[in-house]
């Protein structure tokens, strides 16, 4: 059952790397978040209690200093209102001996002085009312039975908390953006590789090989790129072999129904066709014998008749074998994955001199590698009759193309090698994949044709269970194949 594809909006929202995006965001704007609300809710108690342990540390150094170093008290009691914010008041039985421009409505905290003991003091926050705000305030006895007052406003920390807010809103706003932008960046690389793992994968499930990560990661993402790669490697040679048992399955199947009549079919078409030549060379054989031939010139004739005809019946029965053996179902079929463009090219080149010979233009196909699945040394036997057939039938300055394309049926490809030479008669069409027969017998006799080549092509595609055929056109005949291929969308060449 096929599963309908999400649309791209819902493939954003499953991607990792917009996970890992929103929840890194995510994870950010509640710290912000967190930050602002400890700063709003916690940050004052913490500033309070923070300034209560100074006012005591103040006391207990000022207390020292009128214990030992008296004349540094004045010293020190200006540093700490100019530096700390803390406001001073001490008197002792005779009245003020000392004052930081402390309010005078403090002194109401005087009484409760009285009945402390030396070295004591509270902490407390009062109002001050010439401001009418906040003040934290330490009432106190010094050892030396001195008393003190100190104070620092809570005012100005309640304000350097709201400008903290202020500045904590507009930093993580821009810690936001910038941050986003990174984390994007990083998502991205960081999913790149699972992409390019993904792609391989997808095209290890269509039975496309070739494709291989190429990245140079050092981590688990590398190690998982690397083992695909072998895996993908094994499971092309894995497939490679069951393709070929499978074909063999299918052959051997069908080969005990084959034995019998090719072996009949063998043996009367050799009778036939070997009767000519054996003819021919027990005959010349003999006139050398008689000494028919008068001179050297003649007995070199005689001589190259006999070669030629031997050479012939040698071509014959080389591919009479392989037909039967075809037919017979015991030729050992390899498939394998390999370009057949590049096999064409081979053949072009071994056949160059030839078209020079006849001044034929030939077209190659793109050279774009195409990828295919058969025996490549079988396609090679079937593409090298088709060039001869073609060689021998185009005229002189004629023109022979071949193409691969794309079938209908996306798995396969098409390879056909056209010639401008004369349309086959259409009731002759059927025939011509016969063993040795023969459309124009005095044409085929001219080039030395045995008529067994287009059926060695049929009896190879038949063994690979692929089609074959010819189609006339008005400009000439065109002979094709078909093979099995990866999708078009993943070949080069077409």
């Amino acid at each position: 059952m096929n599963h309908p594809q999400p649309g791209p909006r819902r493939r954003l929202r499953r991607s990792i790397a917009w996970k890992l995006f929103t929840s890194t965001f995510l994870c950010l704007f509640l710290l912000l978040i967190f930050n602002w609300l400890l700063n709003n809710f916690v940050l004052v108690s913490y500033y309070q209690e923070a300034k209560k342990r100074s006012l005591e540390t103040s006391f207990a150094k000022v207390d020292g200093l009128f214990n030992g170093n008296a004349e540094q008290v004045d010293e020190e009691m200006y540093r700490l209102f100019s530096d700390q914010n803390i406001r001073m008041q001490v008197w002792n039985q005779y009245g003020l001996i000392f004052s930081s421009d402390f309010d005078s409505g403090a002194l109401t905290f005087t009484l409760p002085m009285i009945l402390m003991e030396n070295g004591a003091y509270e902490i407390g926050i009062s109002e001050d009312p010439r401001t009418e705000s906040s003040v934290i305030t330490l009432l106190g006895r010094f050892t030396n039975g001195y008393s003190v007052i100190m104070s620092t406003p809570v005012a100005a920390i309640e304000e350097s908390i709201g400008i903290t807010n202020q500045f904590l809103l507009i930093s993580g706003g821009a810690t936001l953006l910038i941050s986003a932008a990174f984390i994007l960046l990083y998502a991205r690389s960081f999913t790149r590789p699972i992409k390019e793992l993904s792609r391989v994968a997808d095209s290890m499930s269509r039975l496309n090989f070739s494709d291989r990560y190429t990245g140079k990661r050092d981590d688990e993402l590398g190690d998982l790129g690397r083992s695909i790669n072998t895996m993908s490697a094994a499971l092309e040679s894995a497939i490679s072999e069951l393709k070929s048992a499978n074909l063999q399955l299918m052959n051997d199947n069908e080969q005990k129904t084959r034995q019998n009549e090719a072996r009949r079919a063998f043996i009367a078409n050799v009778s036939h066709e070997l009767k000519t030549p054996i003819s021919l060379i027990q005959t010349y054989a003999e006139g050398l014998k008689e000494d028919i031939a008068a001179g050297a010139e003649n007995r070199d004739f005689y001589c190259e008749v006999i070669t030629d005809e031997a050479n012939k019946m040698s071509v014959l029965i080389k591919k009479m074998t392989m037909l039967m053996q075809l037919e017979a179902g015991n030729e050992q079929i390899t498939i394998e994955r390999f370009d057949i463009s590049e096999l064409l090219y081979g053949l072009l080149q071994k056949n160059q001199p030839r078209f020079e010979e006849k001044d034929v233009a030939v077209t190659p196909p793109p050279p774009y590698p195409v990828y295919v699945w058969a025996d490549e040394f079988l396609m090679e036997n079937v593409l090298s009759n088709y060039l001869s057939n073609a060689l021998n039938h185009v005229p002189p300055h004629g023109r022979i193309i071949l193409h691969i394309r794309p079938c209908d049926e996306k798995k396969r490809v098409r390879i056909s090698v056209f010639n401008s030479g004369n349309p086959i008669p259409k009731e002759e069409l059927p025939r011509i994949w016969e063993s040795f027969y023969k459309v124009d017998k005095a044409r085929t006799r001219a080039y030395g044709g045995t008529g067994i080549g287009l059926s060695v092509v049929a009896a190879i595609m038949n063994a690979h269970h692929m089609p074959y055929g010819v189609i006339n056109h008005d400009d000439g005949v065109e002979f094709f194949i078909e093979l099995e291929a990866p999708p078009s969308s993943e070949q080069n060449g077409i």
